[in-house]
Order: structure tokens, then sequence, then C-alpha cells
């Protein structure tokens, strides 16, 4: 009788086995049909360990089949053991479905899933779904996440979107243009500095936040917040300087610092003597249509329009006879009207439109512009031999050291590029004139600035939709200037030469108060303090 049940068993479990081939001849079958369900462009948007994980799972099953005997033999041996009502075979099943769901759901993809990606995982899901209505979801789940290499988790969250009506990507964030920086003009960054040095002249540490406060206010009026603030105090040449204690001051750079106090010195000098040189401000402009119509930025979809830069100067006489430039500046140039005139065409101008018409022994005051910033000496460089920058040293009679490495010589010859003045100062100086720059970051001490915005200001009130011609909007520009008469020349440069005494005045107290603050030699920080 015990004979008889072992048989009984055994072909029972005969039975099993045979039931698992077809069960795994079955799920090898699914896998293939799975993969023609992908096109090649569907391959590729799926995550890049998917086809490997699906390699991976076909791999696993055909070990079945090589293990069949195996098996065989162990439930053979099993069932004729003391423990004949327990099912090893189903155990050891369990434990490997485990650990397969374990490691599947750890998948992960490093790529956010596109919309078709996410739609593939759907079709996977109702491929599997319709193959087998009897599949558990969990087990179906990790089967799509073998499928296409996503996590599991990933696969519950495609599906909970899919029946909450959400396949789609979210759409993509909208960038958001920083305008702020851009509004502002020459003007507008000048008031700014002037306030910050406020607080020093009245005794106090300027923080982010009550500057913000103060520069909300006329004549200001800025729009932006903290961050934009902040980028543009950086932008003028303010940084953030440690005290002793750890705190953090907003501080000018030394060098504008310097270049100001100069450049003020030299003005004033100028204007103290008996005969003083007369003073010429050069400026150039940008002025187009689309700028004028208030369509300028990114979001803008209409025709740019005519565009011009325009190069003059003046003085309390007012415009410079003969002295006016116009031209369109280079197709697809981005660089607006401070890049726009090269050093080529600043030159033949200086030559030919302003020296002839100045008076003599004048002070001519241009800004830092590349246009007007190249050097008549060329000062050697990184792709020069070192025995040419030695050369060079010596032409110049500059003193150094043969055996120092050439690294150092290249920085003493740059140490004394200031020595040998720019073309257009040596054009002047053979002209009986003078150049004098501008401090960086201080263009609003040209009161030809104050002049551009007042012509644009006519422009844009005479404007209509007749001048929109290349020609008529030209003769729009010429005709706006026209308009400036002396008086106005005279009243800014009144203006101007306030703002040049209350610089003065503001970096007397800036001097006083740091004599009383001990500043940290460390590099300049990029926190904020508040």
């Amino acid at each position: 009788m015990t004979y008889l049940g072992e048989l009984v068993l055994i072909k029972e479990e005969d039975m099993q086995i045979k039931e698992e081939e077809l069960e795994v001849n079955h799920e090898a079958i699914l896998f293939d049909d799975v993969e023609g369900v992908f096109s090649q462009g569907e391959k590729r948007s799926l995550s890049p360990s998917s086809s490997e994980v699906l390699q991976e799972s076909k791999k696993q099953l055909s070990g079945v089949e090589k293990n069949e005997l195996e098996d065989r033999q162990t439930m053979v041996h099993l069932n004729s053991s003391k423990a004949g009502s327990t099912h090893p075979t189903r155990h050891t099943q369990i434990n490997e479905s485990s650990l397969s769901e374990e490691s599947i759901n750890n998948l992960r993809s490093t790529q956010k899933l596109t919309t078709q990606t996410r739609k593939m995982v759907m079709k996977v899901h109702d491929y599997f779904r319709s193959r087998n209505q009897l599949l558990s979801e969990t087990d179906l789940q990790i089967k799509v996440a073998a499928a296409t290499g996503v996590a599991v988790r990933t696969v519950q969250r495609v599906k909970k979107e899919f029946k909450e009506g959400w396949t789609e990507s979210p759409p993509p964030a909208k960038m958001r243009w920083a305008p702020v920086l851009g509004s502002l003009n020459d003007f507008d960054e000048g008031c700014v500095r002037r306030e910050i040095l406020s607080f020093y002249e009245r005794g106090e540490i300027p923080t982010l936040s009550t500057l913000l406060e103060m520069v909300k206010e006329p004549p200001i009026n800025f729009p932006g917040g903290r961050s934009s603030l902040n980028n543009l105090i950086r932008k003028i040449g303010f940084q953030y300087k440690k005290m002793e204690g750890g705190r953090q001051i907003l501080m000018e750079r030394e060098d504008i610092v310097a270049t100001r106090c100069k450049y003020l010195r030299i003005l004033n000098n100028n204007r103290n003597i008996s005969n003083p040189r007369p003073e010429v401000y050069v400026g150039e402009t940008y002025v187009s249509q689309k700028e004028l119509l208030g369509t300028v930025g990114p979001k803008s979809k209409t025709e740019k329009g005519a565009q011009f830069v325009v190069v003059h100067a003046g003085g309390k006489k007012g415009f410079v006879p003969g002295g006016l430039l116009i031209f369109k500046p280079k197709t697809g140039s981005n660089a607006r009207y401070h890049n726009a005139t090269s050093p080529e065409c600043f030159r033949t101008w200086l030559e030919n439109q302003l020296l002839p018409n100045i008076s003599n022994n004048s002070l001519i005051i241009v800004n830092n512009s590349p246009g007007h910033s190249k050097l008549g000496v060329q000062v050697p460089n990184r792709s020069m031999k070192k025995s040419d920058i030695i050369h060079w040293l010596v032409e110049n009679n500059i003193a150094h050291d043969s055996s120092i490495s050439k690294s150092e010589l290249l920085y003493l010859a740059y140490s004394n590029k200031d020595k040998y003045a720019y073309e257009i100062d040596q054009i002047a100086h053979g002209k009986g004139h003078e150049v004098l720059r501008l401090p960086p970051y201080h263009d609003h001490l040209n009161p030809i600035a104050l002049i551009w915005d007042n012509v644009k200001s006519e422009i844009k009130r005479e404007f209509s939709n007749a001048d929109k011609t290349s020609q008529k909007f030209k003769n729009l520009i010429t005709d706006a200037l026209a308009k400036v008469s002396t008086e106005d020349w005279r009243t800014h440069m009144e203006m101007i030469t306030q703002i040049e005494e209350e610089y003065r005045n503001k970096d007397d107290a800036v001097d006083h108060l740091l004599e009383t603050l001990t500043i940290s030699l460390d590099e300049a920080t990029t926190d904020e303090e508040d």
C-alpha cells in the first residue's frame, strides 16, 4: 500500500512538472511576442537597460528547462522522505519569485520617462493582461518591469496616471526671462551705485534688504527683487568682503574707486587752471524701431525693423559740427552699440569727423568700449616665444631678468602696458589733444548719455507707421538730434558736475568709515549678507 502511494505521488508530481514545462514555453513565447510589439524607435525610447533586462529574463526562463531533470530527481527523493507532505520546489519558486521582484524593483532609470515610453509601458501591460486574465496584478507588474526595464513602482505610477487620464509628459517649465538688468540704463545703474555709497556717508553698513527698500523708490524704481539686485551690484563692480568677526560688508572694488578718483582729479585740475581744455564728450547709442515700439525681448515675434548705430560728440557749445555718424550694424550682431563700432571704424571717424572740427587742445572723454581701447603697441602674449618677449622688454626699456620664467616675463610686460597709449590716444596727441577715459561702469558720468535719452524720447514721440522704411527712420533720428540745443547740453553737463561732486564727498566718507573697520585680507566672498 505504501509502495502504491509513492507511485501515485510521483505521478502527480510528474504531471505538475509537465505543466510547469508548458508554462515555461508559454512565457518564452510571450517574451518573443513582447519584443515584436516594439518598433526600433520605441525600443530606443525605453530606458537603456530595457533590452538587457528582457534578454536576461529570457535566459532565466530557459534555465528552468535545464534544471528540469534535477528537479524531478529532487522531488522523488524528497517525497520518499519523512517530509513528504512538504513542497520544497514550490517553496523554492516562491523565494526565486521574491528575489526577482526585489531585483526588478530596484531598477532605476536615470532618465525621465517621456510620453512615448509611458505609452509603451501601458501597451506591454495591456498585452500581458490580454494573454493571461488570471495573472495577479503584482505578477503582471513584475513582468512589465522586466520587459520595459523600469522599476515596478514606476509601472504602478504610470498605471495610476493612466487611470487618471494623464499619460502625457508634463509640459516643460516656462523659461522666465530676466529683463530687469536690461531695463536699466547707465543713469539708473549710477543711481544704485550712489545709493550704496550713501550708506557709508551716513555711517551705516549697507545690506541687501535695506538697499532694496531704497532703490524701490524714485528715481530708480527698481523693478526686481533680491536676486536681481544682487546680480546688478556685482555687475557694476561691488563685492562682499569679510570683516573681523566674520561679518561681510558690501564694498566697491578698489580698482574702480582708484580709477574714479583719478578721473575726478584730472577733471577738477583742468577746470581750475586759467586756460582749461575744452571738454568734448564722445558717445554711441543704438536705435531700432523694435526698441521704440516697446517690443524688445526674447518673446517678441515682430520684425526688428530699421536699426542704426549713432556716433556723435559734444560739449558746452552743443554737438560737434560734422561729427554725426549713422550706420547700420552688422546683420545678426547681438552686441548692441558697445561692440558695434570697431576700432577701425572709430579711428576713421576720429580722424575725419571729430579732430578736424573741435577746438585746439581739447580734452576728449570716451568710455572703455573695445572700439576705443585698441593699444597702439602690441603687448606680448602667451603665443609669443620667450626670446621675443625679452626683445620687446628691451625695446621698451623695461628692466627685467632674462633668467626668470616666461610667465613672469609676461606678467612684467602686462603690468607695464598702461605706459603705452591706446591707438586713439596717440592719434589725438599727435593733433594736440588729450584723451581721458571714464572709470569702468561709469558711463552715467558722460552727459551725452542724458542726451541720448532725450533723442530717443523725441523719436518715439514722432514715430508713426509711415516711418517704417529705413530711410525715413534714419531721417527721424537726424531730426531728433537737430532738436538738441546748446542749452540742453549745458543743463546736462551741470547735472553731471553735481554728480561728480557727490562722488567726491562719498569717497571721502567711505575712506573715513573704513579707517574704523578692520577688513580681512581674504579674497572677496560670493555670499550675501543680510
